[in-house]
């Protein structure tokens, strides 16, 4: 049974490629792009993984994890931002709070290769230049 991961991200071009990566890898993946749809789909999907952003419109990145963690804990979390590192620190105290087993960090802009090193034990393909 594969994986499953939950990405929650508002920019749609961020999503896309996320989830690209991620099915190749073999993972089961569900995208959202509103993080007011984060619990119930939380709730219904429940992922082995979270991916999330924690600058979004309608809803802050911590006020989701917060939610989330405190309604079913998800063994893995990836907090992924392009802003401050102060708010995700922020955002690991708030997961570590909650006894989540895992949290990664991923800064965006991103590489390819630090992508695939957080997702799982695939290894990327031949260096082609790609970032």
């Amino acid at each position: 049974m594969a994986k499953k991961l939950l990405i929650l991200d508002d920019d749609l071009g961020i999503t896309t490629v996320l989830k690209h990566v991620a099915v190749a890898l073999g993972y089961e993946v569900h995208v959202l792009n509103d993080p007011r749809q984060a619990s119930g789909a939380c709730e219904a999907f429940q992922p082995d993984m979270l991916m999330l952003d924690m600058i979004m419109p309608g809803m802050d990145g911590i006020d989701v994890l917060n939610d989330l963690l405190s309604r079913q804990p998800i063994p893995r979390v990836i907090l992924m931002s392009g802003l401050s590192d102060s708010y995700l620190r922020l955002a690991e105290g708030v997961a570590a709070f909650h006894t989540a087993s895992s949290v990664a960090v991923l800064r965006k802009p991103f590489r390819r290769s630090e992508l695939f090193a957080l997702l799982g034990p695939a290894t990327p393909p031949e260096a082609s230049g790609e970032k």
